[in-house]
């Protein structure tokens, strides 16, 4: 399709009759469908692809419309000093131009289903919030609750992170050091020897038997678009101040969030991608045979 693209857009519309111009436009419109709408398969395909990955969020596609007239600078008229073709009679400069593009995608936090794995360690966040965990590239957010022990003992998501308490614990607790701040963290949830009898409530308590030992650090959010995927189930905020109390998040010991992705719905999206994506290709092929027949035939006349 690009290389299409280019051998059509690449033809002298300023040789052409003013309704060529007109030819050149649709083109371009149906053109830019097309390339919207192979984008939309990606995406399409992406949500697919991670049906059966835990706490993952499927992606949206946003498109906007280019208004030529309004996106495109308003140049000052310029008066032709030679003689004059028929592009001078219509000075449009592309402001007549209206399509759509692809104008990026947005993340959907719907909540998605709980799986029972009766493991101690695996939790699923019932509500907006996030576990926040501390990376090498700094403070990340995540709802892929399958945690274990590091060799150290530990508490880490499945990726080797370490999870965060809502508060520094002190003594007995290992420190990580915060690319983003430069300052240590005491606020690793150390589990050593204290892993075989583990309780954690719906508030995120975590005991061992009767023995309290950390409240695990929940966070919500008050714009979720200010979250950005960093992959590895991992979320970034944009916004410092985008934090928000009371929580209404409750921690399920036991469970796991399943993806939020709808197979059913996905492969409806993607038919009806590819018939629009068919449908543009399919006008890009009618306005060819348009302009080759009034530069082959109409010239003749």
């Amino acid at each position: 399709m690009i290389i299409i693209f280019r051998f059509y857009l690449g033809m002298p519309i300023a040789t052409l009759h003013p309704g060529g111009q007109n030819l050149a436009t649709g083109m371009w419109t149906a053109a830019a469908g097309a390339s919207a709408q192979a984008r939309n398969l990606d995406v399409v395909a992406n949500n697919l692809a991670n049906t059966d990955t835990p706490a993952f969020k499927k992606d949206l596609p946003t498109f906007k419309e280019y208004l030529g007239n309004v996106e495109r600078e308003h140049l000052a008229a310029e008066i032709p000093r030679s003689p004059m073709k028929d592009k001078d009679f219509y000075p449009l400069d592309g402001r007549d131009q209206s399509y759509v593009v692809m104008d990026g995608t947005h993340t959907s936090h719907r909540q998605g289903g709980l799986r029972v794995t009766q493991e101690q360690l695996d939790l699923a966040m019932e509500g907006p919030g996030f576990l926040e965990v501390d990376t090498p590239a700094g403070i990340r957010y995540t709802r892929y609750g399958s945690l274990k022990l590091s060799p150290t003992g530990q508490l880490v998501t499945a990726e080797g992170f370490s999870v965060l308490s809502d508060q520094p614990l002190g003594l007995g607790v290992i420190s990580s050091e915060s690319s983003s701040g430069g300052n240590p963290l005491a606020r690793g949830i150390q589990l050593r020897d204290r892993g075989s009898n583990l309780t954690i409530s719906e508030e995120g308590e975590v005991f061992s038997g009767d023995e309290f030992i950390a409240k695990l650090s929940v966070v919500e959010f008050q714009d979720l678009k200010k979250l950005k995927k960093t992959g590895a189930h991992l979320f970034e905020s944009l916004d410092s101040k985008n934090k928000r109390e009371p929580l209404h998040t409750q921690v399920r010991q036991g469970l796991l969030e399943t993806s939020n992705v709808n197979p059913i719905e996905e492969m409806t999206n993607m038919i009806r991608a590819n018939r629009l994506f068919e449908q543009d290709m399919k006008s890009l092929k009618t306005f060819s045979e348009m302009m080759g027949r009034e530069a082959n035939d109409v010239g003749k006349l």
